[in-house]
């Protein structure tokens, strides 16, 4: 039995298809090298498609020109016929000694069996998507059916869609590509805003628009065929990433009011509603759901929008260069903690800085993996929730729209409204009952506001907090704590 199957691997063609194995790992590790040269999502994502099929189209290549001189034809009548190794016929049978190509030659059976079992893996995802689309659903109103239809107009997609409930589906997903069907969870569509859900729909067309379904399932089969590959599996992390935040910034275009902020609202509801349901039963793997890829990154990234730093072409050049030399020593330059923690590091410093206590951020600061933070930050808003058991979390919601109007009101070019006294007040203790400002002074006192609240929960009635412009530059500093009053 194992002389047949050394029979079998140690030909031309396992030999040839073991050598485009290990050439595709170096070739893999250039073009991810070279993805790292692009900054907007929209660029990233095309970029991350081209890589999938570059490194696709290199492994067949480099796998056709290794093939014998007879070409495929003799590759095939050579099938059975075992490669003798010259060294091997030196060494006996005692001491045989084998050449690297039918020691590669071996990888062909593994990477066969992985192969087949990543796609009988992908093949039950997209079986589980087509069951979820006909098991368990019905119509939506005419009047959600109507502004489905309109919301296709706004997003241009101008093919027939279809709008259905499901009682097995967890979060909004668009299954299918010729006949595509949005699945809304059943419910969704009386328990949310109807701008929430406007705005969860534009995201769902956006899917649709770009074709995001089809590209989605040849990005599965891609990774099936290179599923040994380290640089694929990164790529097309990268790929579904920006695939979600190319979604998000068209539902945000294409929203008629709310804009950003309502969008991120949208998604923290969706998600808390997710939640609330407990694990799934279907794999939507195959689908296209709103809530991709990493919740907390998506929203920082919609209320914190980054701008691409301009630049020439040598910026472009030298990473190139970068990626070929590190390339070569088939080397992946990981990821700094620093870098992987960087939203949560921004939630705990920006988002909650004035709500979380002492406590609260010294465990935080000692999780060590981005699943144990997501863990955290659900738990933070929960414990502050007002209503626990509803798909809305009222504290949650009230504090981001706080950020948002201290930002409007007391930013700055030089300085976030949250950053300012009047801004860190306006988002622990909310809007105050009454203002009394005074922007020239009086006399020669600098220019002040004193605010007035009828009452503070943990500090007392009738608060008044006063903020003087002792420099005159533009920015109140408060004068005392309201919690220390005699």
């Amino acid at each position: 039995m194992n002389a047949m199957i050394e029979a079998l691997v140690r030909t031309p063609l396992s030999e040839a298809l073991g050598w485009a194995l290990f050439h595709s790992l170096w070739q893999g590790a250039i073009v991810a090298g070279l993805l790292a040269v692009f900054r907007t999502s929209r660029a990233r994502y095309v970029a991350g498609c081209v890589a999938l099929a570059a490194i696709l189209c290199c492994f067949v290549f480099t796998f056709y020109s290794l093939l014998p001189e007879e070409g495929i034809a003799g590759g095939a009548r050579e099938l059975a016929a075992p490669v003798a190794s010259p060294v091997a016929a030196l060494a006996g049978p005692a001491g045989t000694i084998l050449r690297a190509g039918d020691l590669l030659a071996w990888l062909t059976p593994l990477w066969i069996i992985g192969v087949v079992l990543f796609q009988l893996r992908a093949a039950a995802g997209w079986m589980a998507a087509r069951r979820l689309r006909l098991r368990g659903v019905c119509e939506v109103s005419k009047r959600w059916r109507s502004t489905l239809g309109e919301l296709a107009a706004r997003m241009r997609v101008y093919r027939p869609v279809q709008l259905l409930e499901s009682g097995l589906a967890e979060v909004p997903i668009v299954v299918g590509y010729l006949r595509p069907v949005i699945l809304v969870p059943a419910g969704l569509l009386s328990s949310m805003p109807p701008e929430h859900v406007e705005l969860i729909l534009l995201h769902e067309l956006a899917h649709i628009r770009r074709h995001d379904y089809l590209v989605n399932l040849l990005q599965t089969v891609t990774e099936g065929l290179l599923f040994y590959h380290p640089a694929v599996w990164w790529i097309s992390g990268v790929v579904r990433a920006e695939r979600e935040h190319c979604c998000d910034d068209l539902a945000v275009a294409a929203s008629s009011s709310g804009g950003a902020y309502e969008y991120a609202l949208a998604l923290t509801a969706l998600e808390q509603s997710r939640w609330g349901t407990g694990s799934g039963r279907w794999n939507t793997a195959a689908g296209m759901a709103a809530t991709g890829g990493k919740l907390v990154k998506r929203i920082h990234r919609l209320l914190y929008p980054k701008r691409p730093a301009a630049g020439s072409m040598g910026a472009p050049l030298l990473g190139v260069v970068l990626a070929v030399l590190v390339a070569w020593q088939s080397v992946a330059a990981p990821q700094s903690p620093k870098e992987k923690a960087d939203p949560y590091t921004k939630w705990v410093n920006e988002d909650v800085a004035h709500i979380i206590d002492t406590r609260e951020r010294e465990v935080f600061l000692r999780l060590n993996t981005d699943a144990e933070r997501e863990h955290f930050v659900e738990q933070f808003w929960k414990r502050r929730d007002p209503t626990p058991g509803t798909p809305k979390n009222e504290f949650r919601e009230e504090h981001y729209r706080r950020i948002a109007s201290a930002s409007e009101r007391f930013g700055s070019p030089s300085k976030a409204g949250s950053k300012t006294d009047q801004g860190r007040i306006w988002i622990v203790y909310g809007p105050p009952d009454e203002i009394e400002s005074h922007p020239e002074g009086r006399g020669d006192s600098p220019p002040f506001e004193q605010w007035f609240y009828n009452e503070l929960e943990e500090v007392g009635k009738r608060v008044i907090i006063e903020f003087i412009d002792a420099n005159r530059d533009g920015e109140f500093r408060q004068t005392s704590d309201p919690r220390k009053r005699n």
